[in-house]
């Protein structure tokens, strides 16, 4: 009988730490698997077991099934195979709690969530057969919101002394990169999205009250998505992006929508597009910079909205760098949501009911009704432009005081532009007063904010259905977007594929001087192919420059957390940078700002 070894004397062997693979890390495994790798071959680059290549070989299906229902967020932190219905049903969720705070920029209570979601899985698992029952239990809601990086979804009555103090930390560090990189009022740019519902007059007035009452009729059906963005000297007021539902209107035949004073698009649910920032927004700063002998780098301030394509235009352009707020700040700090906006809307609703006397007052047959009908989307474009002319130089200026004060050339001002907006309403109600009618003739300043406030549309469950297909790149419409330009597919251009190409180059080098017997000419090879990688060079110091600065990472994605996190120190930062030989270069443009 052997006899039993003592613990004493068997070798000491770490126990290797499990490694728990995400959804996304299996998809590039099963990639490499088809790329002809072998399973050892795999494991030993992800430093797993061959037995759990091919246990995630055997469940390829289900692991493409759930990634492809899937929202990328979710896929990124889940490492399981969920159900189908599940998957579905929060992309869905996910879809609705963005469309529901985007326009509204709030929050929605967390019992309003658990009773959407149970309606969105009955949805999703209509006519199946032995459906596991949801209950929407708190518990799924917190491990939701982790999945999602939702942090706009709160108890009732939670505080938001996070959304202050995130707000704070972002005013911090965008006044440090404003210094850094030596950005000017001119340069310094904001845009955001709002809703329009262009025929709304208020609901006490009888135009409401008849239309809601019409067969068939949804009341205020006419909405529109609006794009707006200038920058913080307030000189400067790009043309507004207008998204329509319908790809044209018998009002605008034969009008160019290349001159308009506003970007033409048109998407079947109003839903903004992500093209503007290519074929819009460049081309004006760029000829506006120009034209004030400035140099052409920008930063653009956005939201943390889903609809600017946030990981797009991370490096979407070399002399562009964006900067996403934290969730929850933008009715703190976001220019255009301190006064712009609502100044905008003021405008453009005292056009309207200007109109409409008008044309009350030269035809004493026309009723309001007959107005209110008449109004075509022509008429709107026309509204909008005139309404966005109106806005000032200084309102523009003044509303970016909360962050960044240094830019604002009068403090004082500030109060002009609350003052402004209080004597548009004013205007608004005393033309109300002049149509008269029901709900015009005692229109009060609370009814005229009413329609001012911003105000979320909610998509339907089949909204939401076409929401989630678009988002994996699958449509049931046959006509599509084809009417309208498309923005280029970008792929961001990061550290770690900077360092890839860095580490390819020194192997090359390496491999020259040993194997050439002419050294002089290996060497010439290194010296003229460092001096073209100097670009890249520069922006791979500026990127890991801004990887260890606190709290960055937060700031440039989506998703905000409410804490700054620790610094990576990832293998990335060991890879050795090619060697720059001592040569005149001249200062390059496009270098990454």
């Amino acid at each position: 009988m052997t006899p039993e070894r003592s613990a004493a004397v068997l070798p000491s062997v770490p126990k290797r730490k499990k490694a728990v693979m995400c959804l996304m890390e299996k998809i590039r495994v099963l990639d490499k698997l088809r790329s002809g790798m072998s399973c050892s071959a795999v494991g030993r680059e992800f430093n797993v077991n061959e037995s759990t290549i091919r246990y995630i070989k055997k469940k390829e299906k289900e692991i493409r099934r759930s990634v492809r229902e899937a929202a990328p967020e979710s896929a990124k932190v889940t490492s399981i195979v969920r159900e189908e219905a599940m998957e579905k049903m929060e992309k869905r969720l996910n879809l609705w709690i963005h469309e529901m705070t985007t326009d509204k920029k709030g929050v929605v209570d967390s019992i309003v969530v658990r009773l959407k979601a149970k309606e969105i899985y009955g949805h999703v698992t209509q006519g199946q057969k032995n459906v596991k029952p949801f209950s929407a239990s708190a518990g799924w809601l917190a491990r939701f919101k982790r999945r999602y990086g939702v942090s706009n979804v709160k108890l009732a009555g939670e505080a938001s002394s996070a959304d202050q103090e995130a707000a704070e930390e972002f005013k911090k560090y965008l006044l440090s990169v404003i210094q850094e990189k030596g950005y000017v009022e001119e340069q310094v740019f904001n845009a955001d999205e709002t809703g329009l519902f262009y025929k709304d007059v208020g609901k006490r007035t009888y135009i409401t009250q008849m239309a809601s009452k019409a067969p068939g009729f949804k009341s205020f059906q006419d909405y529109a998505t609006l794009l707006l963005c200038a920058n913080a000297k307030g000189d400067f007021k790009c043309k507004p992006l207008m998204v329509y539902r319908a790809p044209s209107s018998q009002a605008l035949k034969g009008k160019s929508v290349n001159h308009m004073p506003v970007h033409w698009r048109w998407n079947k649910k109003a839903w903004m597009t992500s093209d503007w920032f290519h074929s819009c927004f460049i081309p004006e700063v760029e000829y506006y910079l120009q034209g004030r002998n400035l140099a052409f780098k920008i930063l653009l301030i956005l939201d943390n909205a889903p609809v600017h394509c946030c990981e797009e235009l991370k490096n979407a352009h070399p002399n562009v760098e964006v900067l996403f707020m934290p969730p929850n700040t933008t009715s703190l700090i976001q220019p255009l949501d301190q006064g712009i906006i609502k100044a905008f809307k003021a405008h453009y609703t005292r056009e309207l009911y200007s109109k409409a006397f008008e044309a009350l007052k030269a035809n004493k047959e026309t009723t309001m009704m007959d107005y209110w009908k008449s109004v075509t989307i022509r008429n709107v474009i026309d509204y909008v432009g005139t309404a966005w002319d109106n806005i000032k130089q200084a309102t523009i200026n003044n509303c970016w005081k909360n962050v960044w004060p240094d830019c604002v050339e009068n403090f004082e001002g500030f109060e002009g532009v609350t003052e402004s907006i209080k004597n548009s309403v004013k205007n608004i109600m005393h033309i109300a007063w002049q149509i008269s009618g029901e709900g015009f003739d005692d229109m009060r300043e609370e009814d005229v904010e009413e329609i001012l406030a911003e105000k979320a549309v909610e998509p339907t469950n089949e909204d939401l259905d076409e929401m989630a297909k678009q988002g994996v790149g699958v449509s049931d419409d046959e006509d599509g977007d084809e009417s309208q330009p498309k923005s280029p597919g970008i792929v961001p251009l990061t550290a770690a594929k900077i360092s890839e190409w860095n580490s390819a180059l020194e192997t090359i080098f390496s491999d020259m001087e040993e194997c050439d017997p002419m050294l002089d000419r290996s060497l010439k090879f290194k010296r003229l192919a460092s001096c073209a990688f100097a670009p890249y060079a520069e922006m791979l110091k500026d990127l890991r420059q801004k990887a260890r600065q606190t709290g960055l990472t937060q700031f440039l994605e989506p998703v905000w957390g409410g804490k700054l996190p620790t610094p990576s120190t990832s293998g990335e930062s060991q890879t050795s940078e090619v060697e720059l030989m001592d040569v005149n270069l001249p200062p390059s443009s496009s270098s990454a700002e």
